[in-house]
């Protein structure tokens, strides 16, 4: 998928590129959103990422030529706003057809948890999920581990995201999962949510350095349990900013 951003803050732009990369995306960057306009049929981009607090004045022409010859299935379109960001400018985003509006401060989880249910919304990640996705906010209250088909290897990371029907995993070391086939069945995984242990089978749908697993038959146990996690998920980061303040 071939993202353009709109972005002239680095620390923003970088912090997209590290969330997404990982999964496929091609990114093409400008600074200057008049040039951006000038090449938008060459550019041609699945997914626009576009900043109107860097650019206050230059997403509504943007997006105008762009809904011209790409609509909004066809072109996603994300708007990156500020504190400030006024209710007659939400209108005017609805209007151009805007696929979704969120803050530009991704580094607030929060924030990132907006961005994957864009994603959930459009089918942006194509890899048969169409439930809601959750940040893996708390690594000692969720966990996979699964042995490497051939090499019978034990495999450990990191998850990314995780919904009712599968997970994003980041393993821990990459050249140990960079031979695993996209749409083999692996067998005998460990899911363990906060105390509960659960054995499953996935298959891979996508493996990218990050792999896509889709849970095939998962239990109503673990069904239950995870509910109960995504429910404590505003919990969690509200305890973390009390703590923190």
């Amino acid at each position: 998928m071939k993202v353009l951003l709109i972005i002239e803050k680095d620390s923003t732009r970088e912090t997209i590129i590290e969330h997404l990369s990982p999964r496929g995306f091609d990114f093409i960057h400008y600074i200057n959103p008049v040039k951006a306009i000038d090449n938008i049929l060459e550019i041609s981009p699945d997914m626009v990422i576009f900043s109107a607090v860097d650019y206050p004045r230059h997403w509504k022409p943007f997006l105008k030529v762009l809904r011209l010859f790409r609509n909004r299935e066809e072109s996603i379109f994300i708007l990156l706003k500020g504190e400030n960001f006024p209710v007659e400018e939400s209108t005017k985003a609805t209007i151009l057809e805007v696929n979704g509006i969120i803050p530009d401060d991704l580094k607030d989880p929060l924030v990132i948890q907006q961005l994957e249910d864009i994603f959930t919304r459009y089918n942006v990640l194509d890899d048969n999920r169409l439930d809601r996705r959750y940040i893996g906010h708390a690594a000692e209250d969720i966990e996979f581990i699964f042995s490497h088909p051939v090499t019978l290897t034990i495999i450990s990371g990191t998850i990314t995201d995780i919904s009712l029907n599968g997970l994003c995993f980041k393993p821990e070391i990459p050249r140990l999962t960079q031979d695993i086939m996209e749409g083999i069945v692996l067998e005998n995984c460990t899911l363990r949510v906060k105390n509960s242990f659960y054995n499953l089978s996935v298959r891979v749908v996508r493996n990218n350095v990050q792999l896509s697993f889709k849970f095939l038959e998962p239990s109503e146990s673990l069904s239950y349990n995870l509910l109960e996690y995504f429910n404590s998920i505003p919990k969690l980061e509200l305890d973390k900013i009390l703590h923190q303040s």
